[in-house]
């Protein structure tokens, strides 16, 4: 795979120069005139996301003598973008804590940069976007900026893309290294105490085919620095797409991924994730979403070198997956199983400020999952998740959510923890206020 891994490397390599070439020809053939005039815009913009949440059954089974959780958290950003004629520098700084976790009076700050990269417009069409920044791919199944997780995620990578009415793509790479790299003369030993790829390669295609049928594919490696051997890398694989139909009224789309080469531990990996799904906009501002995740997982019978626990790489899990968020660590929280979740979103617009929302969860094993010697029954349990959404204005947004969890024996078989017969709920109180502070806009020749 160290060999296989790095032709995957040089050919990404030979694709970024040809792309390369390609914007320098652009470059060369539509300079700007001295005359053209150019805006300049320097935007502040400010973040503040407190919430409240009582938790007595997210994420894992109550136990019988446990007492529910209650906190509040917050997440303060401050964002800064510059824009002039085909460039861009944007900076987020962000603070994130919970309330009373840090002494008031302590030296020790806590702020952290989000997001900082530079953006520079080759053309009209192509540009190319270098340092920390979302990488927000599709409906973010896999590469999504994980906002509900107050810190958010961000790679540091560097990424071509290319734009225009109908067709629209991304080429990202990137190569990790800790603190202290910079002070090495040879070797590149990744050996962070986190969970993190040293490379990653990934190319994003959206094709408006018609106007109501687009194509979309995602083709990605990720790969990690053997434990004991350092020279040694495992990468893994994953290819796919979604196509999707859209009228008026509805919306029909299928997601398709396979999973190959090798786990972060050197495992062989073949595994799948399909997800069918239907919306239709009914009369007086209702709207249905129903459709399924099918993930697939290994056969506990069955004795097997290889791998088939499909993993979502760097998506969002709470949006899909129920909002109690049972499965977001893969393959750990299915305990290599798999999982197989039929859904049904239910939106309501009260008003133009006030959206009322209920998504229900089944959660069924993909796979046979075995306990002392027998298979255990695929039905996990059942999750209701219900949403109040009121916009009050430009800059405020509140929300109010109330879920539950109805579990079955099997699925504390599979968390292996808590207690199946306790009652398992969960809430929350998020507002978020994001007022624009400052903005100063100029034009030059």
């Amino acid at each position: 795979m160290f060999k296989s891994g790095f032709e995957v490397m040089e050919k990404v390599s030979v694709i970024t120069f040809i792309l390369l070439l390609f914007s320098f020809h652009h470059i060369f053939a539509q300079q700007p005139s001295d005359t053209v005039v150019q805006k300049r815009a320097f935007i502040i913009e400010a973040e503040f996301r407190p919430r409240t949440e009582y938790r007595n059954g997210y994420r894992q089974l109550k136990p019988d003598t446990a007492r529910p959780a209650f906190f509040t958290d917050h997440r303060s950003r401050i964002y800064l973008t510059y824009t002039t004629h085909r460039f861009l520098l944007h900076t987020s700084f962000q603070d994130v804590r919970v309330w009373g976790d840090q002494d008031p009076q302590t030296a020790n700050g806590s702020v952290q940069i989000f997001e900082t990269y530079a953006e520079s417009s080759l053309s009209d069409k192509i540009s190319v976007r270098i340092g920390r920044q979302k990488i927000i791919y599709d409906n973010e199944r896999l590469f999504a900026q994980n906002n509900w997780r107050q810190i958010g995620r961000a790679h540091e990578a560097v990424r071509f893309m290319y734009k225009s009415e109908k067709l629209e793509t991304d080429l990202i790479g990137a190569f990790n290294q800790e603190k202290g790299a910079n002070e090495r003369n040879f070797e590149t030993d990744y050996s962070p105490d986190f969970k993190n790829y040293k490379v990653l390669a990934a190319s994003f295609i959206k094709w408006k085919a018609t106007d109501k049928i687009t194509l979309i594919t995602i083709n990605a490696t990720d790969g990690f620095q053997d434990d004991s051997i350092k020279r040694e890398y495992h990468f893994r694989f994953t290819s796919g797409g979604r196509v999707t139909y859209t009228d008026i009224n509805h919306y029909l789309t299928v997601a398709a991924y396979y999973q190959y080469g090798k786990t972060p531990l050197g495992q062989t990996v073949k595994a799948y994730y399909v997800q069918p799904e239907v919306k239709y906009q009914f009369p007086h501002n209702f709207t249905f979403k129903l459709g399924a995740e099918i993930m697939s997982g290994d056969d506990a019978t069955k004795s097997s070198s290889v791998s088939h626990s499909f993993d979502p790489l760097y998506g969002v899990n709470h949006r899909f997956m129920g909002s109690m968020d049972y499965f977001t660590r893969f393959p750990g929280d299915l305990n290599n199983a798999g999982l197989i979740n039929p859904y049904l979103f239910i939106f309501y617009e009260l008003s133009k400020k006030i959206t009322l929302r209920a998504d229900s969860h089944l959660f069924y094993s993909q796979n046979d999952f075995v306990r002392e010697e027998t298979v255990i029954p695929k039905y996990l349990g059942f999750e209701n998740d219900l949403l109040f959404i009121f916009n009050a204005n430009k800059f405020t947004e509140l929300h109010l959510g109330y879920s539950y969890m109805l579990p079955t024996q099997s699925m504390q078989y599979i968390k292996r923890t808590g207690n199946y017969r306790n009652w398992q709920d969960w809430a929350f109180l998020m507002i978020t206020f994001t007022p624009e502070l400052f903005k100063w806009e100029s034009t030059v020749k």
